[in-house]
């Protein structure tokens, strides 16, 4: 089925991404949804175009009851509820095999060129030897990277396309061992996809810390100064907002998502 992209606007698709830990267990979510999340994640920034990033999706009952016990008690509800997991890895022989292939084609169709001190040469005789020599830790800590950058792309997608998504956390190991895993690979993270069990606006606005407290000019520490205007104009474009209170609307939305899939619901605004 036409999944309407042009429909989506970017910025408030950046405004409406939230971390939904209510799914609707009942509505399954459209292989070509899935497939378009997937395929944001595979065009993701990947280092040397080796491509050492990779996502399992799993839909299986039987696998998501497994993952029920290798997961954060929290995240249990999500594994449970949410239609499809999608498990994002790094795979290090990716990396060592995949660049002696990935560079030399980015060189061959002109993604990196002698403006920047590109050439074959250098890359068969400097640049390779170098990258395929670092040790695997190195290797994994870039590849984290670059899966973080995959997952992004997939949880925009899935927004885009009327969907929520969680990341959650789980005993490493045993996830690879229940997938099956090849030794040179690396569980991440599992990223939740499903349709809301609760609206954007239950959700709320995340509390985030001020601009010049992360963001910074020059120097570590030196906040940079954000301009109002440019702030304004994003909170109208529907990209930003004011952290949200419990208010009892908000409340009722929460027990109400948490009623409809049989789970406790929260008695008061302190918790």
């Amino acid at each position: 089925m036409p999944l309407n992209y042009e429909s989506v606007d970017f910025i408030e698709v950046l405004g409406k991404r939230r971390s939904c830990r209510f799914y609707d267990p009942e509505r399954a979510v459209e292989p070509e949804k899935t497939q378009a999340i997937c395929q944001a994640a595979r065009n993701a920034s990947h280092m040397g175009n080796a491509n050492c990033i990779t996502v399992t999706i799993v839909e299986a009952q039987e696998t998501k009851d497994k993952f029920t016990e290798i997961v954060s008690a929290f995240n249990i509800p999500m594994a449970k509820m949410a239609p499809v997991s999608l498990v994002f890895a790094l795979d290090r022989d990716l990396w060592y095999n995949g660049l002696p292939k990935g560079l030399p084609a980015l060189f061959k169709m002109g993604g990196v060129n002698p403006s920047h001190g590109w050439s074959m040469d250098n890359i068969e005789n400097t640049t390779l030897p170098r990258l395929t020599t670092f040790p695997p830790e190195i290797v994994a800590y870039l590849l984290s990277c670059e899966t973080g950058m995959a997952m992004a792309s997939a949880q925009l997608m899935a927004t885009a396309l009327g969907l929520g998504s969680c990341c959650y956390a789980g005993q490493g190991p045993k996830i690879a061992e229940v997938l099956g895993f090849r030794e040179s690979m690396q569980f991440v993270w599992a990223m939740a996809i499903g349709y809301p069990g609760e609206s954007v606006e239950s959700m709320g606005w995340r509390p985030r810390s001020p601009y010049g407290d992360i963001i910074y000019k020059e120097k570590c520490g030196v906040p940079a100064v954000a301009d109002p205007g440019v702030d304004a104009e994003l909170t109208a474009l529907g990209m930003m907002g004011e952290a949200s209170a419990l208010t009892p609307e908000r409340l009722a939305a929460v027990n109400k998502a948490a009623e409809a899939m049989g789970l406790p619901t929260r008695t008061d605004e302190n918790g």
